[in-house]
């Protein structure tokens, strides 16, 4: 069996899964999962009031999950799989994305351009999550003995490590709302810039 057939198995026991994305190392569980999402926030050691974003598998997920218009259309069609995070309406009823949206009625959506993250999710089928594979708080993790070290201490620890050897340091993905006007969340690697041309 294959390391990607094997995280599938854990991801459908309701494990957490350790795997490379295009920005540093990521934690994924199942997304409707409502167990698995809790499991994540205390692995992590993350407040429930902060949002864990999402990596979905084709479309018609997208569509169950979020409210997409012609802008968000028009951004994921130009940029995505990229290191953009977008944070859309929440369309969603289920407990699991209720929790990964803290209270904010909104998600954020993701689909990284490392072929590890994008395998992973098709296989799997249904939306992971995709936060930093570290201690809240702590250093940004880029490999998997990163990864491992951090946890070391830790009561809860992932469930398999997705290796894609070490990854380049890079900076966190480009968080944008389009709730309401388009904003600029957070800086990364995609500019406001190319953002604002592309809904020009």
């Amino acid at each position: 069996m294959d390391s990607i057939q094997q995280a599938v198995k854990i991801l459908k026991r309701g494990g957490v899964v350790v795997y490379p994305t295009d920005t540093a190392y990521g934690l994924a569980v199942d997304a409707t999962n409502l167990e698995a999402v809790n499991k994540l926030y205390r692995l992590k050691g993350r407040d429930f009031k902060h949002p864990i974003h999402v990596i979905f598998p084709n479309l018609a997920w997208l569509k169950k999950i979020v409210k997409l218009d012609k802008s968000a259309l028009k951004i994921m069609n130009k940029f995505l799989p990229g290191p953009l995070t977008l944070v859309l309406p929440l369309k969603a009823k289920t407990k699991s994305f209720q929790m990964l949206s803290a209270g904010t009625k909104t998600l954020g959506i993701r689909l990284p351009n490392h072929s590890l993250a994008l395998k992973l999710v098709k296989a799997f089928g249904k939306p992971i999550t995709t936060t930093s594979a570290n201690i809240s708080g702590q250093a940004t993790t880029y490999s998997v003995k990163d990864v491992q070290k951090q946890f070391a201490d830790v009561k809860i620890q992932p469930d398999f490590y997705l290796d894609g050897g070490k990854l380049q340091k890079t900076k966190p993905s480009t968080v944008v709302s389009l709730v309401g006007r388009v904003r600029i969340l957070r800086a990364g690697p995609i500019s406001e810039t190319e953002i604002k041309r592309i809904l020009e």
